[in-house]
């Protein structure tokens, strides 16, 4: 039986039935001995499948716990969104001291993780076309800015802060 519990391979046994000659009794094919050996082979057979299935129900338990993890993470991440307008400071859209901006002021909820959260902005009316870059800087705990670096004379924007709470 020691051999079963060292062995992690499985020969499977092609059993053949005994064969007599039914005029004269005699043997015409062996067949496959019940034997210690055959039998042997089955328990390790059985045994060896038995710590398949274990280590694939703990695979699989492993798997459902970092499912459910990753679950719980994106069920307590919440969104800000917010809308702003960004207008721009000089008459022909082409000189100008520095990029307009907008101040966007986050009430509610303090960002203990300042300045590493996430902002996305998302034009949405005005001369979006003329607008650039809309970038996101001065993130603090209770807001940030946002720049246009192109010549439009204003710009609507949807602003969505991420995970807020982390």
């Amino acid at each position: 039986m020691a051999d079963i519990h060292r062995s992690r391979t499985y020969e499977a046994t092609v059993w053949e039935d005994r064969v007599l000659d039914e005029a004269t009794g005699q043997v015409i094919v062996e067949g496959t001995p019940v034997d210690e050996e055959n039998m042997n082979n089955i328990e390790a057979g059985i045994l060896l499948a038995h710590y398949d299935i274990g280590v694939l129900a703990e695979f699989l338990a492993q798997q459902a716990r970092l499912n459910n993890l990753e679950i719980q993470k994106y069920k307590s991440q919440r969104l800000l969104q917010g809308q702003a307008t960004i207008t721009g400071t000089s008459s022909n859209g082409y000189f100008r001291d520095s990029d307009p901006f907008v101040q966007v002021s986050l009430t509610g909820f303090a960002q203990i993780n300042a300045p590493n959260y996430d902002v996305i902005v998302t034009p949405i009316s005005g001369d979006a076309g003329l607008a650039g870059r809309l970038e996101v800087y001065d993130k603090t705990q209770n807001g940030f800015k946002v720049r246009m670096t192109g010549s439009a004379q204003s710009v609507t924007f949807l602003w969505t802060l991420i995970n807020p709470a982390v």
